[in-house]
Formats: structure tokens, sequence, C-alpha cells
């Protein structure tokens, strides 16, 4: 009986958490009717870009424990991808496709030298990788070099169409997230993480599974930095591939909760919203806030906002468990 009671109460729960993602979507789809102006809906065009590249990294930091610093590189490649298929008049979508398949094959350009390095050893080389992409790119006359690269689309500005845009990626790069923890391939490269030479015991191929995650989070990656150099309709190479960035993309879902599916979401909109208050209020100094928050965050709670909001549940469950057991006389 009572497992029958357990199984009943804990139905409608479940059946709420199933349902949550798709009411937050909905809300966020509707959110434009109620007019609340431009600079917000920038604002939240912008996190769901953060969104995307954070659920992104993830794939392959967070899932499978290799902690990258380049995805600058497949972001930065991906917005000059989109941009030059833009000016030739090709489809956003198309563009957007070649954004995240340049990126892809950038990934593969990257990852065969690098995954055969472990440790802080990976992390220094993709250190590496991304400032020679950022110094070539600045020499790049096709691109305009330093100067930066300006996007001449034909057709009146409609922002909610980048808006939906965003909205869409942002969503399509969860689902993926979702799918890959759940499948198999999530499973080997949570192993690799956790052990890579027992998982290459049990038969995954640490080499393989970590080449594909590359490519698939540098895909979303690609895909998000030409969504963005759309919308901006300018970028150059000290933006799109700034050290900066690499650092914001790791840190969202550090901040979020690595390696869970909702930790970098909550990570990327903490961050979109702070982070140009922040740019503003100290130009100079907002590069030692992030990494100050870094080691704060690595130093004090390791599981971010949803580690923390786990513990918190804990303590209350525990609390409760204690008040019942102990019974007004």
């Amino acid at each position: 009986m009572k497992g029958r009671l357990n199984k009943g109460v804990s139905s409608p729960s479940k059946f709420a958490a199933a349902l949550a993602p798709f009411l937050l979507v909905a809300i966020l789809a509707l959110l434009p009717l109620l007019e609340p102006g431009s600079e917000t809906i920038r604002l939240l065009f912008v996190t769901f870009v953060w969104v995307t590249v954070s659920v992104a990294w993830n794939l392959l930091g967070g899932f499978g424990g290799q902690v990258s610093f380049g995805f600058a590189v497949f972001y930065g490649l991906g917005a000059y991808a989109a941009a030059l298929s833009l000016n030739r008049g090709i489809s956003p979508i198309l563009s957007f496709l070649l954004a995240g398949s340049v990126a892809v094959l950038a990934s593969l350009l990257v990852g065969l030298p690098t995954f055969r390095l472990k440790g802080p050893y990976f992390a220094i080389a993709t250190i590496g990788a991304s400032e020679a992409v950022r110094v070539v790119m600045t020499n790049v006359s096709i691109t305009g070099g330093a100067s930066g690269y300006r996007i001449m689309e034909t057709g009146t500005f409609h922002q909610l169409q980048h808006f939906y845009t965003a909205l869409a990626l942002a969503v399509i790069a969860m689902a993926i997230s979702i799918l890959v923890q759940r499948s198999k391939f999530g499973l080997a490269l949570i192993a690799i993480r956790e052990d890579e030479e027992a998982a290459s015991d049990l038969g995954v191929n640490p080499f393989r599974a970590k080449l594909l995650a590359h490519a698939l989070a540098a895909a979303l990656t690609g895909a998000a930095g030409g969504v963005y150099a759309r919308y901006a309709a300018f970028i150059h190479p000290q933006g799109v591939f700034a050290f900066s960035v690499g650092v914001a993309i790791l840190l969202m879902p550090i901040i979020g909760g690595v390696g869970t599916v909702w930790g970098p979401v909550i990570g990327a909109v903490v961050y979109g919203l702070v982070h140009e208050e922040l740019i503003a209020s100290f130009p100079q100094l907002h590069l030692l806030l992030y990494g100050s928050l870094l080691i704060l965050i690595i130093f004090f709670e390791p599981g971010g906002v949803i580690g923390l909001l786990e513990k918190s549940f804990r303590v209350f469950a525990y609390t409760r468990r204690l008040s019942g057991s102990h019974p007004q006389r």
C-alpha cells in the first residue's frame, strides 16, 4: 500500500518536471506579445546565444571532463563563416548550417592533436590554438583583418526574427544535451570523465568519444556565433576570437553546475544578465572579476548553483525529518 502511495505521489511531480521545459519555452516564445521593449529583447537574444554555447561546452567539459579554453575558435569561425555566406546571398538557415560545419572541421583539426594530451596540458593547448587562430584572422584580408567585417544583408531588420532564431537554437542545444545525457554515448563520456583508463578497459574508445563530443559542441557553438554575427552585422577578431569569450564560455556552466543538464542554462542566464553591467561598471577589471568568481566557485561550491540548491534541499528535508520525528506532546 505504501509503495502504491509513493508511486502515486511521485508521478505528478515527474509529470510536472517533464512539462516545465515546454512551459518555459512557451512563455519565452509568447513574451514579445507583452512588448517588453527592444533592449529587453536584445538582452534575451544575447542570453539565448550564451545558453547555446554554455550547453555546448558542457557536452565536452561537463559530461566528458575535458576542460577547454578554446571554444572561442568555433564561435569566431562560425561568426565569420555565416557573415561571408550572408554577404553572398545565402539564406540565414544555410549560413548557420555552414557556420556549424566550419566549426566541426576546426574541431577535428584542433582535437586530433590535443586530445592526445591530458589534464592541464590539454587546457594549455586549447589556449594556444585559440590565440593562434585569433592572430591569423587578424591578418586575413578577405575578412577585413583587424578592421573587422561588416554584414550587408538586404531587407529590413526584424529584431523578433533574431530573437526567435536564438531561442530555437538554444532549445535545440538543450534537446541535444538531454539526449546525450540519456544515451550510451553520454554514459561513455561520463565514464571517461571519471576514469579514462577504466572506461577504455570496458570497451569505450576515449579518443573517438571525445572527438565526437568536441565536434557536436563545436557545431552548436559555431551556429551560435553565426546567429550572433547576423544580429550584430559587424564582427572583428578581437571580439569573437577574444580570450575573454573562451573564458566566458567555460565560466557559465561552472557557475550553474558543470556536468548537469540545467546548470549551463542557469549559468548562462546569470552571466547574460550581469555581463554587460560588469563591463560598463568595470571596463578594465571585468576579466579579473570573472577569474576571481571562477576561483571562488571551485573552492567553495564546485557544483555551482545546482549544487547549492541540492544542498539546500537536503538540509531542508533533513530539518523536516527532525521536526517530524519529535512531535509535540
